[in-house]
This record gives structure tokens, sequence and C-alpha cells, in this order.
């Protein structure tokens, strides 16, 4: 009788028990439905840009980068393969550096197809870009030389991390030509070297970005830009004064 009672307490217990568990697991999933994670408060903002001096877009040529690919995917000492080391074209450099809002077409089987014809008519027909990458750049150095570190308490970090661009802001302009020049190479024999550039006068663009307002008051973010298109300036040789810019209209989206 006694065994008895035991297996009956036992079999109520787990009774219980099981009743517990489904009533703490329909708590939980009632829990996960009234979860609602909060994003950060953010104001976004649409940037009007007007260009005060020439801008300069110039990277890397698709034929450059790639020869650079084969060359760091093979073994040291690989043959590259002929169709890599094809004869240089200006208008596959001046046409292939630069970043486009729509794609082109790209001629690897036979550089000798780009033309003038070709780069007049993606000027005509799509538009140029700037990488966020280069706004950042200007932004931190701007950020880092006249003293909003200090003043803000915060880092060139903190700023790059708070602040978001669009990954390509396309330019309008008056003007677009092309131009050769010899510019100093950074590297370690310091020898001038020959670049060709796209050139653009005349040139404006909307820059659209977000700011993290718990980090940054837009209003610091508006000032930073104001002041790197005053003493910095955008892309290429911007030491020698080129790419310098000011700041048209503002809208809060």
């Amino acid at each position: 009788m006694h065994n008895k009672t035991i297996a009956t307490h036992k079999a109520v217990d787990t009774n219980i028990n099981q009743k517990r568990k489904v009533k703490r697991v329909k708590e939980m999933a009632r829990a996960k439905k009234d979860l609602v994670i909060k994003p950060i408060k953010e104001t976004k903002l649409r940037i009007e840009i007007i260009g005060d001096s020439t801008l300069i877009l110039s990277g890397k040529a698709r034929s450059y980068e790639r020869v650079e690919v084969f060359k760091q995917s093979h073994d040291k000492g690989t043959e590259i393969p002929k169709e890599l080391l094809q004869s240089k074209n200006p208008w596959e450099v001046l046409i292939t550096s630069i970043h486009w809002l729509n794609p082109i077409e790209y001629h690897d089987e036979d550089y000798s197809l780009y033309t003038e014809e070709e780069w007049n008519k993606y000027m005509l027909e799509n538009k140029p870009c700037i990488l966020s990458n280069a706004w950042f750049g200007t932004f931190a150095e701007a950020f880092k030389t006249f003293g909003y570190k200090e003043s803000t308490s915060k880092a060139g970090t903190d700023f790059q991390r708070a602040v978001n661009v669009k990954p390509l802001t396309p330019i309008e302009f008056a003007e677009a030509k092309t131009n050769m020049k010899l510019v100093p190479n950074t590297g370690i024999n310091k020898v001038n070297v020959v670049q060709l550039q796209n050139e653009f006068d005349g040139w404006r663009c909307e820059l659209e970005l977000s700011v993290a307002d718990v980090v940054f008051p837009y209003e610091t973010i508006l000032s930073v830009i104001q002041t790197a298109g005053t003493y910095i300036g955008l892309q290429t040789q911007r030491k020698n004064g080129y790419g310098r810019y000011h700041i048209g209209n503002i809208e809060i989206l």
C-alpha cells in the first residue's frame, strides 16, 4: 500500500511538472510575439553638393585589375595569359576606371574595342559615380584636422560607424574631358607616373546619408561636410585644389 501511494505521488508530480513546462513554453512564445526591437533613431539627409573646382575621377583600370587578380591567385612565375597582356588602350583605362551608375559593356577579349565614341556615349547616357569610401576619406580627414574629435569627444571610427552613405553617388556636370598628366607616385621610388584622368567641371550631386542621433547631431555632420569641401576636397589630387565643393540645399527625409 505504501509503495502504491509513492507511485501515485510520483505520477501526480510528473503531471504537474508537465503542466508547468507547457505553461512556461506558452509564456515564452507570448514573450517572443511581444518582443519589439526598436531601431536606433537616425536622421536621413539629402544634401546638394556643388563643385567649386574640377573633379577628377581616376581609379584602377579593369585591365590592371585582371592582371593583378591572376598574379595573386596563381603561383609565382606562372605565365600570364596573352589575353591579359593586350596592348594598352587609353580609352579602356578612361572608361573602366570609373564607377558607373548603370552597368557597362566590357571588351575583355579585345581592348581595342574601347573608343572615344563609347566614352562619349557613356558620359551622355550613363552617370559617373563617387564611391562612399571617397566621401568617408575626405570627411575623416576634416574630422581629425579641424578639432571635431576634441569638441565632440568622439573618435574618427565613431564618425565612420555612425554615418551611413549610399555606395554610389552619381554626378551631373557641365563639361567632361580627358587629360594625361605626370603625377607623383606615393610608392617607394617616388617617381612621377603618367595618369589618364577623367575631369569634370560644373559638377554637382545629391549626397544621401543617415546619421545615428545618439552619436552625433546631424548639424555636426553638415559642418564636417562643409569644412571638408572647403579645405580638403574630394577624390584624386585634392591636395592640389581639385574636388573642392560647398553645400547647397539640405533636405531632411
